[in-house]
This record gives structure tokens, C-alpha cells and sequence, in this order.
């Protein structure tokens, strides 16, 4: 059930979007001249973010909707008031998130003579700087980011219609479909930790929801359906329903 509400929350946030932008929040758009925007790197914190500009933690996280515990995402992207940082506030209810508290198991490791081995769950959890693949082998043409009053909350990559579209990761496709507005036939893959991966303007979608894909993976071809002016693919990264940079998972070419 969890799970499923995850996707719907992530579908219904790609559906407001569509292939090169997406409005921002009313809340946002007001204060964007007195803002300065932040890509979170590797190794941030919300408190050394607010270190670094001299501004409490707190009101970055109210700023940006984070809730307890704090946790945010490389590449994602942080508003953060500079000239009037405690000017803004923001309703309680906007910024409230229910964390449940994990029970600390306390397990008893046996010392064994075969050497350990790695688990493909351990390889599919661990994202960061170079762990996806590159979805299509072919040139930036827009980046991720804000355009004018607007996000492009993905990257376009330039392709010949019918080049395959893999698999940026190990997961289970959850979408693949046409019906969300401006994505054309969409590819959305959702991998471990919470990370989502999709691909859209397909000229055709190779696998079905509920199909188990390996990186590398052939799901789709490039095309030009749905708000495209030309053959490419639109790539997300998202975690849970945040979308970040994918060039800060993509490795460097």
C-alpha cells in the first residue's frame, strides 16, 4: 500500500509537468528575487548549508517543505533567503511529514571462513555520483533547472528516433503508459531507496508494468510523442516524488 501511494504521488507530480517545465509553487515564485538557489552536493547537510550562507537550518527546511529528519538528495535543489530569512512562513500543515521510528535490532554477526559477498539489493540501494547509467548515449541539449519561472525537473538527450532507451538501474517499471500530458509514451522505473528513473517521448515502450528490468536494459525507443519538438528522450531522476539533477548520478563523459 506504501508503496502504491509513493507512485501515485510521483505520477501525480509528473503529470503537472510536462516535457520542459513545470510551475512552480505559488509560495515560490514570490520570493524567487530575494532567493538564491543551492544544488545540494555529496557530502551536505541541511546545517552545514546554513553555515555556509548564515542562516538557521530550520528555516531552509521550512523554506523547501523538508521535514524531520532532515534528509535531502544530491542534486536536489534548495530555495534559501538570503536577504530576509525569517521573513517567510510557511502553514505548519505544508511542512509536517510522519516518520516512523525503526526498532534497533541488534544482530549477532558469526565469523565465517568464506569471504563475504556483496547482495544485488546492497548494489541497487547504493546511489550516487556515476551510479546510473546513461539512459541514451547522446548529447545534453537542456539541462535540469529552473527556466524563467519554471523547472525543468529532467534533462533532454539528444537520439536518432527508434535509438533504444535503457535502463539507467536495476528495478521494477511502475509505469508504461501515454496518458500523462506532455510525456508522450513514458517509461518510469522505480529502484531501491526510494529512486525513480523516467523516460519519456518514447516512439514505442519495450517492457510492461510489473516487468523486473536490469541496468542496461532495452525498455523503450526514442521518439517524439507527446510535447517534443524532435526526437530525444526526456530523462528524470526522483527521489520519492523530489526530482533531482540527474547529471549528479550520471557518471561524467
Amino acid at each position: 500500500m506504501a508503496v502504491a501511494i509513493r507512485v501515485l504521488a510521483l505520477l501525480m507530480l509528473l503529470s503537472l509537468a510536462g516535457c520542459f517545465s513545470t510551475h512552480t509553487g505559488s509560495g515560490v515564485s514570490r520570493a524567487d528575487k530575494k532567493a538564491v538557489v543551492y544544488y545540494v552536493r555529496p557530502s551536505d547537510t541541511l546545517y552545514n548549508i546554513g553555515r555556509k550562507f548564515g542562516i538557521d537550518y530550520h528555516l531552509i527546511a521550512k523554506r523547501n517543505y523538508v521535514g524531520k529528519p532532515y534528509k535531502i538528495f544530491v542534486g536536489q535543489q534548495l530555495y534559501i533567503d538570503r536577504y530576509a530569512p525569517r521573513s517567510r512562513q510557511f502553514p505548519s500543515s505544508a511542512i509536517k511529514r510522519s516518520y516512523k521510528k525503526k526498532p534497533v535490532i541488534k544482530k549477532v554477526v558469526k565469523r565465517s571462513s568464506k569471504p563475504a559477498t556483496t547482495t544485488h539489493k546492497a548494489k541497487a540501494g547504493s546511489y550516487g555520483k556515476g551510479k546510473l547509467l546513461w539512459p541514451v548515449n547522446g548529447k545534453v541539449t537542456s539541462r535540469f533547472g529552473r527556466r524563467g519561472s519554471r523547472m525543468h525537473d529532467g534533462i533532454d538527450i539528444s537520439g536518432k528516433a527508434g535509438t533504444p532507451v535503457r535502463a539507467a538501474a536495476d528495478g521494477e517499471v511502475v509505469y508504461s503508459d501515454s496518458r500523462l500530458s506532455g510525456y508522450g509514451k513514458l517509461v518510469i522505473v522505480r529502484h531501491g531507496r526510494n529512486l525513480f528513473t523516467a523516460y519519456a517521448h518514447n516512439q514505442r515502450n519495450l517492457v510492461k508494468k510489473g516487468a523486473r528490468v536490469k541496468a542496461g536494459d532495452a525498455i523503450a525507443r526514442v521518439g517524439s510523442t507527446g510535447r517534443a519538438s524532435g526526437p530525444h528522450l526526456h530523462f528524470e531522476v526522483r527521489q520519492g516524488s523530489t526530482p533531482v539533477d540527474p547529471l549528479a548520478y550520471l557518471p561524467r563523459r
